[in-house]
């Protein structure tokens, strides 16, 4: 069974759809979605749909973005809402209507999707991933899901969703390429347009080095992922590392069709030369040994049950 996992990336977004666009032309459509954050946007989009004639419809969502849409308000009202104590800079009002607003009219709910679709979130009370899907939580709105696995903690504020405060799924897991291996994909095209496990640069400055801290954090179950394949002989897990835009602004929405357009090379470049990784790859351009990586970190999905909710 073939699976494309896509994690998070912000308004770098729409490098996924390009690639998106390589491996359909390319027959690689899979059986089933995984997607964190910005790739569970865009993975709900393409499963609402089923075929790949969605990725079209998809770059036109992307392009009529606008920045008012994610970070209402200026400079004031970020202060004024700090000041107030609120749970974040930005409201998620316009973020759920853009998400609502843009979905297929007869898709409302995970149990309409075409196509199956896992999508991650953080929960902040127990620390641990939460899973929602088309067989897991049928009955649950998709905005919903959407929005709590792109809420960025700070950014925008938890999505209250019965007794369970939720965030962005890639705190936990940004590239959820095991969590396909936990569905029974034993093909895996995992779309990665954050962090890929290459040696960085060292970093000076306090917010620099906390930012350090954080991609370190976000790391570890990537290479786990890609260990846990290499232990696994029946899965094959391509990583298809998207690079592009590093420095583009949080809310600069202007450059898709560039996007789009890297992201499509990208994965036509891996397509021409297929070359599946392991943690110990990974490890061994780090100069590294083989027993000085991550070890296996735990991936926790509780158990769906149907809370009370507002």
């Amino acid at each position: 069974m073939r699976a494309i996992a896509l994690s998070g990336g912000g308004n770098r977004g729409p490098l996924q759809v390009g690639a998106l666009q390589a491996l359909a032309e390319a027959g690689l459509w899979p059986d089933l979605w995984v997607g964190t954050s910005a790739g569970a946007l865009n993975a709900a989009y393409v499963a609402a749909r089923g075929t790949p004639d969605a990725l079209s419809d998809l770059v036109r969502l992307w392009r009529e973005v606008r920045p008012q849409d994610v970070y209402p308000g200026n400079l004031l009202t970020m202060a004024w809402r700090a000041l107030r104590g609120q749970d974040s800079l930005y409201p998620n009002q316009r973020l759920r209507a853009y998400i609502l607003d843009r979905l297929p009219p007869d898709v409302n709910t995970f149990g309409d999707l075409a196509m199956p679709c896992y999508i991650t979130a953080t929960d902040l009370r127990t620390a641990r991933l939460h899973l929602f899907g088309k067989e897991l939580t049928p009955d649950i709105p998709l905005v919903d899901g959407v929005l709590a696995s792109a809420t960025v903690p700070g950014i925008h504020p938890p999505v209250a969703f019965g007794e369970l405060q939720l965030v962005d799924g890639g705190v936990v897991d940004n590239v959820p390429a095991s969590l396909a291996m936990d569905r029974g994909a034993t093909e895996i095209y995992a779309v990665n347009v954050g962090y890929g496990g290459q040696p960085l640069q060292p970093v000076h400055g306090v917010h620099r080095i906390l930012g350090r801290v954080l991609t370190t954090f976000m790391a570890q179950s990537l290479l786990t992922d890609l260990d846990r394949a290499v232990r696994e002989p029946q899965v094959v897990l391509h990583h298809i590392r998207i690079p592009d835009f590093p420095d583009v602004r949080f809310n600069d929405f202007s450059q898709v069709d560039a996007m789009v357009e890297a992201g499509r090379r990208r994965a036509l470049e891996y397509l021409a030369a297929p070359r599946p990784l392991s943690a110990g790859q990974v490890f061994q351009e780090a100069g590294l040994g083989p027993n000085q990586g991550a070890g296996p970190l735990p991936v926790f999905i509780p158990p769906y049950r149907r809370l009370p909710g507002p």
